[in-house]
């Protein structure tokens, strides 16, 4: 007997290896248990982890990255996502600075430049909490965050999408600044191909709202690749970042985890209305990645705030979402580490899995000096040599969305 299974469409984010397929039907049941939306795929790729038979998979891309590694007449440049990070230290049995090994591991693999994402969501956070208190002067809310592609993809399906924040993802402010700021400062003669390394598998849809990213390539690919290019971890020395991309924030880097998001954009937020820094006891009070939903209240000085953080669409569908002035949505419980591009753990270590990514984004968070996007020298410098003032014509023009 077949069960009623996940039906994909035209779809670029995610593929079903069709000899593999036993029709259990489990994918149809985790979509409704984690999502709830019928037949309209988001793309979000739970069912990929879930499916007992490696049916499904993302949508494989590494393949024709290498190719462009190979060849002497492209430049390659990758930016790398926080939650990746953190996935790689136990797949790659990493010590030391897993941050400083990858960019050496991708360095090894044949990439010219390697960047941190983390930059791109330090600029997210800068305009989305510009973006932010000018909801506030004109009591407009809630402004709901734009960082998930499945979740935006939802928003509009379910006419949500007026909420939406009009501030561009981490990736395509990264796709920017890679393709349009550096471009300026770096003597690159060849063509440039542009990837990003992502949890993620709907970010491989997203970059066709863009013409700065050429590719998206999982977590899951990157092990594939490391091994077809039979890459020696061990005896890779660790590097830093290249220059003008590369220093993020904390805030940046906590994007990774449930939570993150709309911690950094309070930060920021705080700051730019009180002129001073997010106190102590209000940080992390809605970083419990074991929860699927959480609320709290936060004294502005100007105004209490009350804002929520929710993961999966089932979950906030049962929100009364006019409750609050800001919300965190992300379609994957647990956030970005727990995307479909990551590597597959057995499901009944999902949850210890989750917890120990999302406590290293956090440790990184703890131990970094730079924990505020406003303060970054690389953003302050990025808007001044190129964009303007943050919230302006021309950080509009450059670094939102002209359809929200």
């Amino acid at each position: 007997m077949k069960n009623e299974r996940v039906e994909f469409g035209i779809n670029c984010a995610i593929t079903r290896i069709e000899e593999k397929c036993t029709y259990c039907g489990l994918c149809k049941k985790t979509c409704d248990s984690v999502q709830n939306i019928g037949n309209d795929c988001i793309k979000c790729g739970q069912c990929i982890l879930t499916c007992p038979m490696g049916a499904l998979v993302p949508y494989y891309n590494y393949q024709e990255v290498l190719n462009y590694l190979n060849d002497t007449d492209y430049t390659c440049i990758i930016s790398i996502s926080p939650a990746t990070r953190v996935s790689l230290i136990n797949e790659l049995n990493i010590t030391g600075d897993p941050t400083r090994k990858l960019v050496g591991i991708l360095k090894a693999l044949g990439f010219d430049y390697v960047y941190d994402v983390a930059v791109g969501a330090d600029l997210t956070t800068v305009e989305e909490s510009m973006e932010f208190i000018e909801r506030i002067k004109t009591n407009n809310f809630p402004l709901m965050t734009s960082c998930c592609p499945s979740w935006k993809s939802y928003a509009i399906t379910n006419n949500l999408d007026k909420y939406v924040s009009s501030t561009k993802s981490p990736i395509k402010m990264q796709g920017y600044l890679v393709k349009n700021y550096l471009n300026r400062y770096i003597d690159v003669k060849n063509k440039v191909i542009n990837v990003l390394l992502m949890p993620c598998v709907s970010k491989k849809i997203e970059i066709h709202e863009t013409d700065d990213i050429d590719y998206v390539i999982t977590t899951r690919e990157l092990l594939y690749m490391i091994s077809e290019a039979k890459i020696d971890v061990s005896s890779i020395k660790e590097k830093d970042f290249d220059s003008l991309v590369g220093n993020a924030s904390s805030s940046g880097v906590i994007f990774g985890t449930a939570g993150g998001v709309l911690e950094s954009v309070l930060r920021t937020t705080y700051y730019l209305m009180n002129n001073e820094e997010f106190p102590k006891n209000l940080e992390r009070k809605l970083m419990d990645s074991k929860e699927l939903f959480q609320e709290a209240e936060y004294d502005f000085k100007k105004l209490k705030l009350k804002v929520a953080r929710v993961s999966t669409m089932k979950e906030l569908q049962k929100m009364d979402i006019h409750k609050y002035h800001l919300i965190e949505v992300m379609a994957c419980p647990g956030g970005c580490i727990n995307g479909g591009g990551q590597p597959l753990v057995p499901t009944n270590d999902n949850m210890e899995s989750r917890i120990d990514k999302s406590t290293k984004l956090i440790d990184i968070d703890n131990d970094k000096s730079l924990r505020y996007s406003y303060k970054s020298e690389e953003i302050n410098d990025i808007y001044k040599y190129d964009i303007g003032v943050p919230g302006g014509k021309q950080a509009h023009k450059k670094l939102h969305d002209s359809d929200l």
